[in-house]
């Protein structure tokens, strides 16, 4: 029972906050970066861009958000590049970005599983 009101929960949440953006997503055109797009309760969606080759970390700023796209824009202050992005929910696994600015191309972004490992010891 636990389990199913846990599911509705979820899927009503999803519902009413729109596309489910959040997660792990990595660009099928480069993959040595990865975005993490969280959905706080009080803050909305929070962009976050890594990479573990270039040991770098950048945050995204939202610009406006409606049911299937999100605008943002990103700023490194190391090197002085900024983009804007446009992201369009396709589906739970992809999503289609759009950059404009100091890059411009689309590509797609594709959602990474996330397993749950637990400690044995």
């Amino acid at each position: 029972m636990k389990k199913t009101i846990l599911t509705l929960a979820m899927l009503f949440s999803v519902v009413v906050n729109g596309q489910d953006f959040s997660g792990i997503w990595q660009d099928e055109g480069d993959s040595s970066f990865y975005i993490v797009i969280l959905n706080n309760n009080e803050k909305g969606l929070i962009f976050s861009n890594f990479s573990f080759i270039e040991q770098n970390l950048v945050q995204e700023k939202v610009l406006n958000r409606d049911e299937n796209v999100v605008k943002t824009v990103v700023h490194n202050p190391d090197n002085g590049w900024r983009t804007f992005c446009k992201y369009t929910y396709i589906n739970r696994n992809t999503i289609q970005i759009e950059y404009t600015g100091d890059i411009a191309r689309t590509s797609f972004l594709h959602r990474k599983k996330i397993t749950d490992v637990k400690n044995t010891i």
